[in-house]
C-alpha cells in the first residue's frame, strides 16, 4: 500500500514539474493572460501530453505489476492455510483413534491414545520401545506441522500495509496452535526423550517447532 501510494505521489510530482515548467516558459515570453485561443489550449495539451503520458504509462504497468504480486502473495497464504489445514486433520484422526496395541496390556488396549499418552507421561505406566515407537512418527508429523505453520507466519508478516502492524498476525497464530498441541507435545516428549525427538526431525523442522510450539 504504501508503495502505490509512493507511485502516485511520484506521478503528481512529475506532472505538477510539467505544469510549471509550462507556466514558466509562458511567464518567460511575457504571455501573463489566460489565452481564448483553441490553438494555444491545442499546444497546451500536446505538450502535457508528451510529459504525463509515457509517466502515466508507466505508472499503469506498476499498478498491474502491483495487483499480480498480491494475487500471488494471497495464493501462497490460500495454499499454505490448506496444507496447515489438511496435517491438523490427520493429526486429529491420529491423537483420537483407539490404542490399537497390546505393549502395555489389555488395560490399555482400544484405549483413546490421548489417554495412554497421559499415563505414560504421569508414570502411570511404563514407557517401553513400543510406544516410543508409536509416538514419534507423531511428533514428527507435529513438526512437519509447525514447519508449515512457520512458512504461514512468514507470509502473513508481509502482507501489503501502510503499517508495520502484522506482527499480531503471527503471534495469534503461535497462540492457537500452543494452546491446541503443546501440553500433548510435551508429554509425548517426555515419553520417547528429548533426543530421539531431535533425531526424528530435521534441522529446519526443529527450528519451526521451537518458534511455534515453545515461542522461541
Amino acid at each position: 500500500m504504501k508503495k502505490v501510494q509512493q507511485a502516485f505521489g511520484a506521478f503528481g510530482i512529475v506532472s505538477a514539474i510539467a505544469v510549471a515548467a509550462y507556466l514558466t516558459r509562458m511567464y518567460t515570453a511575457g504571455n501573463l493572460e489566460i489565452s481564448s485561443n483553441n490553438q494555444d489550449w491545442g499546444g497546451f495539451g500536446s505538450y502535457i501530453g508528451v510529459i504525463i503520458a509515457p509517466a502515466a504509462s508507466l505508472l499503469a504497468a506498476y499498478m498491474v505489476y502491483i495487483g499480480l504480486s498480491s494475487t500471488g502473495h494471497q495464493l501462497k497464504l490460500t495454499l499454505a492455510r490448506e496444507a496447515i489445514e489438511r496435517l491438523d486433520t490427520q493429526l486429529e484422526l491420529l491423537l483420537n483413534q483407539p490404542f490399537y496395541n497390546d505393549c502395555h496390556g489389555e488395560k490399555y488396549l482400544g484405549a483413546p491414545l490421548r489417554k495412554v499418552v497421559y499415563d505414560l507421561s504421569n508414570n502411570n505406566i511404563q514407557a517401553n520401545e513400543s510406544s516410543r515407537m508409536i509416538f514419534l512418527p507423531l511428533l514428527h508429523n507435529i513438526a512437519i506441522l509447525t514447519h508449515s505453520i512457520r512458512h504461514y507466519i512468514d507470509l502473513s508478516r508481509d502482507i501489503p500495509s501502510t503499517k508495520k502492524d502484522n506482527h499480531w498476525l503471527g503471534d495469534l497464530e503461535k497462540f492457537y496452535w500452543i494452546d491446541k498441541y503443546s501440553a500433548i507435545c510435551s508429554r509425548m516428549i517426555k515419553i520417547v526423550g528429548e533426543e530421539a525427538f531431535k533425531d526424528r526431525i530435521s534441522e529446519t523442522q526443529l527450528e519451526s517447532f521451537e518458534i511455534v510450539m515453545r515461542g522461541r
